[in-house]
């Protein structure tokens, strides 16, 4: 089951992906997909807003609850700012809520009290902000190869080779992890930060 999961998921962020390809700018960079999670335990991150450097709209995944392993888990999506070419870096805004949160209550003064309550932490949680460096840190090979694969596909086709990106929130901050696959679901190389166990 779950490799049909990201076997679907792979497929739909590729489409995503290969809508941003057939751009007239397409060439200018590799593309990449997305994924988001949350490795902070006890924590859901609510991801407010996300900027490149040239304060181009970055994708955002809205609230992430905790994953067990955040490499598989979390929001997947296609992202082509700045004409498919990778941001130098992405700025994130976030707030941490306590994870589970009390179930909303069904009886009316009860529901006041709650959402009182969570209106009330709302404004007392800090925004936190954390800048993480992207371009720097995937190798020229390895966008060269994903380039290669977007000019030899086929019109009206899925390429062959796609470069993954994965924003992972701990306590310690954002972790970044880059992946090339190939297909769906075959890693030919990764690299970028060492995740926590």
């Amino acid at each position: 089951m779950k490799t049909y999961l990201l076997q679907a998921i792979c497929f739909l962020a590729a489409i995503a992906l290969c809508t941003a390809c057939a751009a007239p700018h397409s060439q200018q960079g590799p593309g990449m997909i997305v994924t988001f999670s949350n490795g902070i335990k006890g924590k859901k991150v609510d991801v407010l807003r996300a900027r490149t450097a040239n304060s181009i709209f970055f994708p955002t995944p809205g609230s992430l609850g905790p994953d067990k392993n955040p490499m598989t888990g979390g929001k997947t999506m296609g992202a082509a700012p700045d004409g498919r070419a990778l941001p130098q870096w992405v700025e994130f805004e976030w707030k941490e809520w306590p994870y589970p949160y009390p179930d909303m209550p069904a009886e009316p003064v009860a529901l006041q009290a709650w959402s009182d309550g969570v209106h009330a932490m709302s404004r007392a949680l800090p925004i936190q902000t954390a800048r993480v460096a992207v371009r720097s840190r995937v190798p020229q090979d390895v966008i060269d190869e994903v380039l290669a694969s977007n000019r030899q596909r086929a019109p009206n086709a899925l390429s062959d080779k796609d470069l993954w990106v994965y924003f992972i929130w701990y306590d310690t901050g954002i972790k970044f992890r880059w992946r090339l696959l190939q297909g769906c679901c075959k890693m030919l190389r990764e690299g970028g930060d060492e995740l926590a166990p």
